[in-house]
């Protein structure tokens, strides 16, 4: 079955060029209609020599010349020669009909130059030309709110181009002033719009995902299907707030969906159950380079939820799935059933009623940051050993938040934004996060100790490696020709091979095998990807090892050289003797091959 081809650039320029020309008819005809009668009296009209004598009127060319620098107000003078009172009548005609033409389509274009609509179409077509200009793989990220700002903001972190589409002009402003390496393309509208997106570059070849974070979520569906439809091998990423919100094959087939209250409600309940698994989650997740956040296992008990909203019933039902004994306080849900208090929990009756004093947790729900930070506060004051779990809604009240030092913090604009960047730039990232749960919980306090080392205080770089010969090429050719190249080799520092650089292998996808934690003497094939973590530097030093052929041979033999023609044919037809790398104790031991089903072994 063909599928039919759709035009991956809209003809906008062409509707510009329309607009200017009915706008601008009656001006320029007007113009034109002055100057040719003007150009023909003059052209008509005997002229007279300097003795008086009758003389030929002016060509046309000349009178075309005459007209045009009087129209004007520049004047040049009398040309050929001196003009007679007829010809003076008629110049004096055209001075002050052609300044009035030309006057009014200069206003005329003023006017359309502030015409709103003539604004608009001009950013359109600019915009798409933007578009069209780039030349590498991009995204178009759907709504600039709190979570899109954060996540645009990562992708610029990471190198990666963006097209975004908001309907609110405020927030295209807000993005306008903010620093990023390149001036990414904003289109203002509504992004569920097909022709807005076909004309944010989704049947462009480099489009390589949409992510839908627009604030409602009948827009994030429309922006789904629309996708769907049009090109259903770009991957969409969406976020929904409402569990109502329809996600069946239908919609959201095959793509990424999360709900930000659902989702950090079943982190809340993994932390409680498994506090090192959740830490290790966290850390891999992280923005990278960002300071990493200190994690505190919430306690078993009695826990308070003020506020029985959509994120309050997510944390509710998935606490008391653990085991957990929660009192519900709220006053706009109250008749809906489910709430123990019917108050606000700012008072500290309210907090009382519920049971403060014997409670191990509070969870402040509500969609306010002030009420949760009022809620907290007087919680805090009742029960200093309280762990307490803030909601945070907006970003421009984070410094609020950080002075009242709460010990779990939800941002649902952060938690969506990491996940999302995770997802996009590091695919093997989420296969690995599938098989964190084999782990037990001191294997993945172990995990967690190695990777927190790389960058003492900050998240890790976490990127994906294929090795192949467009992204690696000297690590293709060695191992293509019987060349081992091991984990060992990836880790030593091209500048001093007995160092080694801050990175660690988690987990080396082969066909459809998964190789977790490899050993230092693993050894890598061709075609193998790989799911590296590390500090920035030395994922650059080791990309850098893996494109040049001296670097990678110095890595693996020792030697070092200019790298010449000759000297990789002589490396190629008499390879030089390996030199093994000192050892380095402390590295992970525990390997995992898995398919469907995997062998766990310990780690070491």
């Amino acid at each position: 079955m063909k599928t039919r081809q759709v035009t991956t650039r809209p003809k906008v320029l062409g509707d510009v060029f329309f607009l200017i020309l009915r706008r601008m008819r009656f001006p320029l005809l007007l113009v034109v209609f002055v100057y040719a009668i003007c150009t023909l009296g003059l052209a008509i009209i005997p002229g007279t020599t300097s003795e008086g004598e009758p003389a030929a009127p002016l060509t046309f060319f000349e009178a075309f010349y005459v007209v045009s620098y009087t129209s004007t107000t520049i004047g040049f003078g009398e040309v050929p020669h001196p003009y007679n009172a007829m010809q003076r009548m008629w110049m004096t005609f055209t001075i002050y009909v052609s300044v009035a033409a030309w006057s009014y389509s200069l206003f005329a274009v003023i006017g359309l130059l502030r015409d709103r609509g003539f604004q608009s179409a001009v950013q359109v077509a600019r915009f798409s030309q933007t578009v069209h200009n780039i030349r590498e793989p991009f995204y178009i990220v759907c709504g600039l709110g709190d979570t899109g700002r954060t996540l645009c903001h990562g992708l610029d972190h990471l190198g990666l181009r963006f097209v975004a589409i908001e309907r609110n002009q405020d927030r295209v402003q807000k993005m306008r002033f903010d620093g990023f390496n390149v001036d990414p393309p904003i289109a203002t509208g509504d992004a569920s719009q097909t022709w807005l997106l076909q004309l944010a570059g989704l049947m462009n070849p480099n489009c390589k995902g949409v992510v839908a974070l627009t604030d409602d979520d009948t827009v994030n569906q429309g922006i789904a299907v629309t996708v769907r439809l049009l090109k259903p091998r770009v991957p969409v990423l969406a976020r929904i707030r409402n569990e109502g919100t329809e996600t069946h094959i239908g919609v959201f087939g095959g793509d990424v969906v999360v709900n930000p209250f659902a989702r950090f409600a079943d982190y809340l309940a993994a932390a409680v159950t498994a506090p090192k698994r959740y830490k290790l989650r966290k850390l891999l997740t992280g923005l990278p380079g960002e300071p990493s956040a200190e994690t505190i296992a919430p306690p078993r008990g009695h826990w308070i939820v003020a506020g029985y909203g959509r994120f309050g019933r997510a944390v509710t039902d998935s606490l008391r799935a653990t085991g957990m004994d929660i009192s519900v306080v709220d006053t706009l849900h109250y008749d809906e059933g489910g709430v123990d208090v019917c108050a606000t929990g700012t008072r500290s009756e309210d907090l009382k009623a519920a049971g403060i004093g014997r409670a191990v947790g509070l969870v402040t729900a509500n969609s306010s940051d002030t009420k949760n930070l009022a809620v907290a506060v007087t919680a805090r004051a009742l029960n200093h050993d309280l762990y307490i779990v803030n909601r945070q809604n907006n970003l421009s009240n984070a410094p609020l938040f950080e002075a009242f030092n709460q010990e779990l913090l939800m941002v649902s604009s952060r938690l969506v934004a990491e996940e999302f960047l995770a997802r996009i730039t590091t695919p093997l990232l989420n296969r690995f996060l599938r098989l964190i749960p084999q782990h037990n919980e001191a294997e993945c306090e172990v995990i967690h100790a190695k990777l927190a080392a790389l960058d003492p205080g900050r998240n890790p770089e976490v990127w994906d490696l294929t090795v192949a010969e467009k992204t690696t090429p000297a690590l293709a050719e060695f191992v293509d020709a019987g060349g081992r190249y091991t984990v060992a080799h990836l880790m030593a520092d091209p500048d001093d091979r007995s160092q080694r650089l801050a990175i660690m292998v988690l987990l080396v996808r082969r066909g459809n095998k998964n190789i977790q934690l490899p050993g230092e003497d693993f050894a890598i094939d061709s075609g193998d990807r790989l799911l590296i973590a590390g500090t920035a530097e030395s994922k650059h030093l080791s990309l850098q090892t893996l494109r040049n052929q001296n670097m990678l041979n110095y890595v693996v033999t020792g030697n070092q050289s200019n790298g010449g023609t000759v000297w990789r044919w002589l490396t190629r037809h008499h390879p030089p003797k390996v030199v093994p790398l000192p050892e380095v104790r402390g590295g992970c031991a525990m390997t995992e091959v898995s398919t469907d089903t995997s062998t766990q072994l310990p780690i070491q």
